[in-house]
């Protein structure tokens, strides 16, 4: 079995440095472009999906979708929508105080502000997820869409512990795909695969 994480393309909440957490907004001109790159790169390397889940929020989906192209159903999983950021999401980061940003900063070792979901409840929920599809043992490709702070818990969980601080840093571009290799329920390798990512010298994403 072969995994493949992508993060959904840009919105403009990410061009304008806004957190978006679970707020459904939609892929703007650039975000639908950067999927439909996505989509022809990983034609051109041969790859389909058996099965492709995505994230419920808007963005995902029409991500999931355009990779899609018909040929796959995607599958609505809510375990891996977007990290919940409570009464911060739709604010720009310039607006973020320094409790928020604290906890941006070192997740693991800074307590949440009130209303905003824990690093833990993330991390459980992506790798229950994960886990289970992993033990499904399905043959082929499977495609997972979803966000960047939900992407990097899911890397958080397949890291070794001693291992896991630097991934809350680590730039997680839009459309940047990760490859999982399993077998025999477990997994053997995982990293990012660069070859099937966009190249671009400058990156306006956001990280969130």
């Amino acid at each position: 079995m072969t995994i493949y994480i992508i993060r959904h393309g840009q919105t403009d909440m990410n061009r304008a440095e806004c957190l978006q957490g679970q707020i459904d907004s939609h892929l703007n001109d650039t975000g639908i472009k950067e999927a439909e790159g996505a989509r022809d790169r990983l034609a051109a390397a041969g790859i389909s999906f058996e099965r492709i889940y995505t994230s419920p929020l808007a963005r995902a989906r029409k991500t999931a979708e355009i990779i899609a192209g018909g040929k796959t159903t995607p599958i609505t999983e809510p375990l891996i929508t977007e990290m919940h950021f409570g009464s911060y999401e739709g604010r720009p980061y310039k607006d973020i105080d320094e409790k928020m940003w604290a906890f941006i900063h070192s997740p693991e070792t800074v307590q949440p502000p009130e209303g905003v979901e824990s690093t833990k409840s993330l991390c459980e929920r992506t790798g229950r997820f994960l886990s289970s599809v992993i033990k499904d043992k399905t043959d082929g490709n499977i495609l997972i869409v979803t966000h960047g702070i939900a992407l990097r818990s899911i890397l958080w969980n397949l890291n070794h512990e001693s291992e896991r601080s630097r991934v809350w840093s680590m730039p997680i571009e839009n459309c940047v795909i990760y490859r999982i290799k399993a077998e025999n329920g477990k997994v053997s390798t995982f990293e990012k695969a660069d070859e099937l990512c966009r190249k671009s010298d400058s990156d306006t994403s956001g990280a969130f």
